[in-house]
């Protein structure tokens, strides 16, 4: 899967170095691995060599050799009679409307994570500078952040941090898991697997890469230090990363996949009802409480890890969310909830000692203020929209 890894792979937490055991989350990786060479073509039918994956020359020759005896007088021939079938997946399949679905489906994942990166962030910008306001703009503002003070996160925040810490104990496993992308925990949830759900996890890589350069572009102009850089008390459980606090890019990214695959299980959901069916069952209302209460825990781990304060969560939640529903508009045309306008998060106006709550949505929180939604989003691209019907395909089972 192309696009996996946004925190954990630009920042590895550092890999959290020496607890590379971790690594042993890779076997969770596995939930995901639908881009990982299937078992028994590795060794069996050299696919990993064949490929380019690994460098092969001594396979390279024997399709050379092979290919020499096989055209052996037959040269002439091969010239003269092209394969109409290979050809065929070439034409010209669009229908008008920007959609080229055979064209799409024989792009390498890769590649279509890159054209799917590319139109998700069409018309999306990040402005400003960390002394003022810095805001994710399209054709209208969406989100602004306001930079805590230093006061605040030296104050109230700095203390909150410590007392989280007495936590770390058995919090111990969650949080050296969850430095990787916690697939297997939204796996368990939305009960994805590899094989049944490729494309939703291909589609959900991608709105995570999309997550993570915002998010990193945010950290840069705010500039917010670490707080293993405001006390020598804080002493991270694991090696912090290399770059700024505000936002929190694990809560960015966890509330990011929790909103969007809440709103595409709601989305097959409404299509049940209005056809007189309703395949996901009553279970179905529980996800987005299920999957927003487990990207609240993955962002209360990174404070109680020692590596942010409770408002770069904050703020890192109301960022994913605001960026999951544009992706999803940039997916499909239908709406089941609105990228809004006018969203402002100011930390510095805080409360010295804010905390993230549960089951507190952006919506319901004081602190954000939602606007009116956005008028003239962009149209859906082609390969996030060919991606999008796999996947609402593939979960509506």
């Amino acid at each position: 899967m192309s696009g996996w890894g946004p925190m954990a792979a630009a920042a590895g937490s550092a890999g959290s170095a020496g607890s590379a055991g971790s690594a042993g989350s890779a076997g969770s990786a596995g939930s995901a691995g639908s881009g990982a060479p299937v078992v028994g073509y590795d060794g069996v039918m050299g696919m990993p060599g064949y490929s380019g994956l690994v460098p092969n020359t001594m396979l390279a020759n024997s399709l050379v050799l092979s290919r020499d005896l096989l055209l052996s007088g037959m040269a002439s021939l091969g010239m003269t009679m092209p394969d109409k079938l290979r050809l065929s997946s070439y034409r010209d399949h669009g229908d008008g409307s920007g959609q080229y679905a055979a064209s799409i489906e024989h792009l390498q994942p890769n590649v279509r994570a890159a054209l799917g990166e590319l139109e998700a962030r069409q018309g999306l910008s990040v402005t400003g500078r960390g002394d003022g306001d810095v805001e994710l703009k399209s054709t209208e503002m969406l989100l602004k952040l306001k930079r805590p003070s230093f006061d605040t996160i030296k104050g109230e925040q700095l203390k909150l941090v410590l007392s989280y810490a007495d936590l770390r104990g058995e919090r111990v496993n969650e949080i050296v898991s969850q430095v990787v992308p916690q697939t297997a925990l939204w796996a368990a949830i939305a009960g994805l697997t590899p094989e049944r759900h490729r494309f939703t996890w291909e589609l959900l890589g991608i709105g995570l890469r999309l997550a993570m350069v915002t998010v990193m572009d945010f950290k840069l102009r705010m500039n917010v230090p670490r707080p293993t850089d405001l006390s020598a008390l804080v002493q991270p459980m694991i090696l912090t990363p290399g770059y700024t606090a505000y936002p929190s890019g694990h809560a960015t990214e966890a509330y990011f996949a929790a909103e969007f695959l809440s709103i595409l299980a709601a989305a097959i959901l409404n299509e049940d009802k209005r056809s007189g069916s309703a395949t996901l069952g009553d279970g179905a209302q529980d996800l987005p409480t299920q999957l927003h209460r487990a990207a609240f825990r993955i962002a209360e781990n990174r404070v109680v890890a020692g590596l942010h304060y409770p408002v770069d969560s904050m703020a890192g939640q109301v960022l994913g969310i605001v960026l999951a529903r544009w992706f999803v508009s940039r997916c499909c045309k239908l709406q089941v909830k609105p990228v809004n306008r006018g969203i402002t998060f100011d930390a510095s106006a805080a409360q010295a000692n804010c905390e993230l709550s549960l089951d507190v949505r952006p919506e319901d929180n004081a602190l954000m203020k939602f606007g009116t939604p956005v008028t003239g989003t962009p149209t859906p691209g082609s390969v996030l929209s060919w991606l999008w019907a796999k996947a609402a395909t593939e979960v509506k089972g």
